[in-house]
Order: C-alpha cells, then structure tokens, then sequence
C-alpha cells in the first residue's frame, strides 16, 4: 500500500478500530463518542464556541446543538453567552462533566497503553493541513 487511496483506507481503519476499543469505555459511562469528543475538546476549562465545537467534533450544527442540548440535561456542560457578542454561545463543562473527563480519560489512557501514539501521526495530520490541497479544500468550503 502506498498511494494516497491506500492512506486513506489506513486511517479510515484505524479510526473504527480506535473507535470501537473507545466505545467499550463509553458504553460503561453511557457515553457516545460524539459526546465523548466534545467533552474532551471542552476539557482545558477554556470553553468553546458552537462553532469552533462543532468543526473540531466533526459534527453538523444542528447535530452538534441536539447533542450539547442533552449534555446540558445530564448536566456535564453548561452554555453561557459571550461577553462581547451576546449571540455567540459558548458552552463549558460542569464539575461533574470534569469528573466525567478525568475517570473516561484515565481508562482511556489505561486500555491504549499498546497503541503506538508516537510523532508520525502528528507530523502527518500537520503536513495534511500544510499542504496546498487543504488550504484549496478550506477555502472552497466557505
């Protein structure tokens, strides 16, 4: 395998294999891994944009809002509007979001100890993001 094809297919196996050691973990905690994403991605304690959640998540908008609506009822984030554009909404995890995160990750951690998580996959996901293609792509999107 050496084509672009053939990466593409590695990676894509890689996810659902990675996906589904993960689910064993969140299924315990009654957590998706699309739930799980945004949980991780609010982890830091900075909060995040709708928007920004939603691009990084890899989510639709309205799939993204339907699924911090039911973290807000399970009560692991909260939103809050921005202070200087009150239309912008900005959501954050709650304490018992944060505990979630801490004891999800710590199993996380725990069941991937053989999983080879060295430089190349970031040096290849920041020359993906370098290349001229990408920056094609991002700006046709918009």
């Amino acid at each position: 395998m050496r084509g672009p094809t053939d990466l593409l297919y590695l990676l894509t196996r890689a996810e659902r294999l990675l996906a589904r050691r993960l689910s064993a973990i969140l299924d315990a905690e009654d957590c998706s891994l699309d739930a799980w994403r945004v949980i991780a991605l609010l982890a830091d304690g900075k909060g995040r944009f709708m928007t920004e959640l939603s691009e990084r998540a890899f989510l639709p908008p309205g799939s993204l809002t339907r699924l911090v609506d039911h973290l807000v009822e399970d009560n692991l984030v909260y939103r809050r509007g921005d202070d200087l554009d009150r239309r912008r909404i900005k959501v954050h995890l709650t304490a018992r979001g944060r505990r979630l995160f801490q004891r999800v990750d710590e199993r996380i951690r725990a069941e991937l100890t053989d999983v080879p998580l060295g430089d190349s996959l970031g040096a290849l996901v920041e020359a993906l993001e370098c290349s001229p293609g990408h920056t094609l792509a991002a700006r046709q999107s918009r």
